[in-house]
């Protein structure tokens, strides 16, 4: 059998050739490059044939000129000014996985959209994240067909794809504007089908995704990839409403997939300053909402639709409601809900209710660990036959 090794796709296979410019174009020249060509996501820097640096569309838009003064600042100025010491140029010969790990040890939290290819001095083009993310997905789907004469092989590739899955995962913390935010995800297999993420959309807004793909396994994990890279290519290129993400991550899905795998995903967009909670729902369970100002808990069943990997055209619709100092959301996935005893019984919404109730005076760190705890001692060690995903964000003030 050919070695799986032989068969990973290298760098130089998702090169994207593209215009340079050299150090001494101005950047208001280098702004209408971008302008033309609304695909390009980054611009090679090269003086005499020798690569100088890259600048990125995301990096030079939202970092150099998102203050309305920063064009007449820098418009007439050298791109050369604007240029990183450190970027995150690439080997063509690095392999896919390699390629990846390197990237999450330079930026952790995937902040890059792209990264340049060179080899010696000479700049080869640009490689897109989600290009990598999307190749690298397909790379684990193949160590699926693999398994049964690479059995002892693939639990080695399995157990790098679970490493980097979880690299893919944020913090469980986080702290944004007043917002207080805590999740995790306990997988009941190597890799997970479930996936949660947290996105600043500007300086007042934090977007939260939450979505769990039907089955278990490599398989589920190579769309939870895709869907995470297609979330980052999105919102890189400016998309942030939760119908118009989900949209986008539902043709990423349908490309990885086509209509095997299908994923439930429920986005929520929430502005701080204007106290407000934007939420699209792709057949994902209905979330909660504890009211502080009437001590009321609601699930939020106004808005859903089909699950992601379905339809090519579905649309999402959004909803938008109040959401002040005090209020707390609860996301989950349905493995919380349907986990079982040792009798078969499910855990159910009920139960749920009944403890966020008893517990929303508590941080969402610690209201996060009081369900989970709560859910393992009524499963009593039953096998956990589901992933089990839980997102918590409360408004401090």
């Amino acid at each position: 059998m050919e070695d799986f090794e032989g068969r990973i796709p290298l760098l130089q296979s998702l090169v994207r050739r593209t215009q340079e410019v050299s150090p001494a174009t101005r950047v208001i020249d280098v702004v209408e490059v971008f302008r033309r060509d609304k695909s390009l996501m980054a611009v090679p820097v090269v003086s005499e044939g020798r690569y100088a640096g890259v600048i990125s569309r995301k990096e030079l838009f939202f970092k150099w000129l998102s203050n309305k003064y920063a064009l007449d600042l820098f418009g007439k100025k050298p791109i050369s000014l604007l240029l990183e010491q450190n970027d995150l140029a690439m080997e063509p010969e690095l392999d896919v996985n390699s390629a990846l790990q390197r990237l999450l040890a330079a930026d952790p939290c995937l902040e890059a959209d792209c990264f340049p290819v060179k080899k010696g001095e000479t700049c080869l083009g640009i490689v897109s994240v989600s290009d990598l993310m999307m190749e690298m997905s397909r790379t684990q789907s193949l160590l699926l067909h693999d398994l049964s004469s690479m059995s002892a092989r693939i639990r080695d590739e399995v157990a790098q794809a679970r490493r980097i899955q979880q690299d893919l995962l944020p913090p469980s913390n986080l702290r944004f504007k007043g917002l207080v935010v805590d999740g995790g995800v306990t997988s009941s297999t190597e890799v997970s089908g479930d996936f949660f993420d947290y996105f600043p959309v500007d300086g007042s807004s934090l977007g939260l995704i939450i979505a769990d793909v039907s089955g278990h396994g490599v398989q589920a994990g190579m769309v939870t990839t895709a869907a995470k890279a297609s979330l980052h290519s999105l919102v890189g290129r400016g998309v942030t409403t939760p119908g118009d993400l989900l949209s986008g991550i539902n043709r990423a899905v349908m490309s990885a997939t086509g209509t095997t795998l299908l994923m439930t995903c429920l986005i929520a967009v929430i502005d701080v300053t204007g106290n407000r909670m934007s939420l699209a729902n792709a057949g994902h369970n209905f979330p909660y909402l504890f009211r502080s100002t009437d001590g009321r808990l609601e699930q939020i069943d106004s808005v859903s639709g089909f699950p992601l990997g379905l339809d090519a055209e579905s649309r999402f619709h959004e909803y938008s409601i109040p959401f002040g100092e005090g209020d707390i959301l609860v996301l989950y996935t349905d493995g919380l809900i349907e986990c079982t005893n040792r009798k078969g019984e499910m855990f159910g919404y009920e139960r749920l209710g009944e403890l966020l109730l008893m517990h929303m005076d508590q941080t969402p760190e610690r209201l996060r660990a009081t369900i989970l705890r709560g859910l393992e001692e009524y499963r009593e060690n039953a096998p956990l036959e589901d992933d089990v995903t839980l997102l918590v964000a409360r408004r401090d003030g």
